[in-house]
C-alpha cells in the first residue's frame, strides 16, 4: 500500500519477528488496548562517543549492552526521529480509552544529560518514577542514577483512558521495585512494571501490545492476568527466550 499500512488483523498471543515499525504498521487504528514498552536507550552511541574517565571505562566495559541483531549505536537526531515515528504509530494503533507506557531514562552525556525530552510532543497523562533502589554505575563524577521514567501516554489530548488505582500495587507515581537480575537477556525490566499497567490500566480480555518485547516480560505479565498479548521483537533468540518462559 502507497501508505506503508498493511493494516492487517494479527493474532494475539504470539511475539512476531519483525521490526518494530512493520510490525507495528499490520496493526489496524484503535486496536490495542494497552502499550508496555522500553526500547533501546541508544547507549551503543553513547558509549562509543563519550570521553571516558577510568571509572566510565570499568562501566563501559561491564555494561556494554549486545542486542545480537542490533547495535544500539544510531545518531541522536535519527535515534529521537525513530521513536518518534514509534510513538506516533503507538498513538495511531492505541484505543481511546487504552494507555501507552514508555519506559526511557536520562542518558549522562560529556557534561550534559541526554533526557528523552521527544515525549512531551504526544498526549501526556503522567510521568511515573520507576526507583530502582540501586545501579550498577560505578562513575564518581555524578550522584547514583537509580531512576528511569515511565511516561503514561494517551491516544490524543480528548481521549479518557480506562484506569482503576484500587487494582494497582503501586498506587502513587513513584514505583520501587528492583532492577530485574534473573534474566539472561541484557536489559529487562522487571515484571512488577507491566503488571502494574495491566491491572490498573486494562481489564481481563484486552490486547497488550509490547512492540520492543524482548525477552516476554510483558507477555508474561499479560498471560498471568488473563489479558492477551502481541509482542515484535527483532531478535529470534530473545523470541525463543520469551516463548520457553511463556511455556513455563
Amino acid at each position: 500500500m502507497s501508505n506503508g499500512y498493511v493494516n492487517v488483523k494479527m493474532e494475539t498471543d504470539r511475539i512476531y519477528n519483525v521490526d518494530v515499525l512493520q510490525g507495528l504498521k499490520s496493526l489496524p487504528d484503535n486496536s490495542i488496548d494497552l502499550i508496555v514498552t522500553s526500547p533501546p536507550y541508544n547507549k551503543g552511541f553513547y558509549n562509543k562517543h563519550k570521553k571516558r574517565s577510568k571509572w566510565d571505562m570499568h562501566y563501559t566495559k561491564s555494561r556494554v549492552i549486545d542486542y545480537g541483531v542490533y547495535d544500539d549505536n544510531m545518531p541522536p537526531e535519527e535515534y529521537e526521529q525513530w521513536q518518534r515515528d514509534v510513538l506516533a504509530e503507538c498513538c495511531r494503533v492505541i484505543k481511546p480509552t487504552g494507555s501507552i507506557f514508555y519506559n526511557h531514562k536520562d542518558t549522562p552525556y560529556e557534561l550534559n544529560c541526554i533526557h528523552p525530552k521527544w515525549v512531551y510532543d504526544y498526549p501526556l497523562k503522567e510521568v511515573i518514577v520507576w526507583d530502582r533502589k540501586g545501579t550498577l554505575q560505578v562513575s564518581n563524577s555524578y550522584f547514583f542514577p537509580i531512576t528511569e521514567y515511565i511516561f503514561w501516554l494517551k491516544k490524543n489530548r480528548e481521549a479518557r483512558p480506562y484506569f482503576d488505582r484500587n487494582k494497582a500495587v503501586f498506587k502513587k507515581n513513584v514505583w520501587r521495585f528492583n532492577l530485574e537480575t534473573n534474566n539472561s537477556h541484557p536489559a529487562p525490566f522487571p515484571i512488577e512494571l507491566p503488571e502494574n499497567c495491566i491491572l490498573s490500566c486494562t481489564k481481563e480480555g484486552d490486547v497488550v501490545l509490547d512492540p520492543f518485547m524482548g525477552s516476554g516480560t510483558t507477555a508474561l505479565a499479560a498471560k498471568k492476568h488473563g489479558r492477551h498479548y502481541i509482542g515484535f521483537e527483532l531478535n529470534k533468540d530473545y523470541i525463543d527466550m520469551a516463548e520457553s518462559r511463556l511455556n513455563a
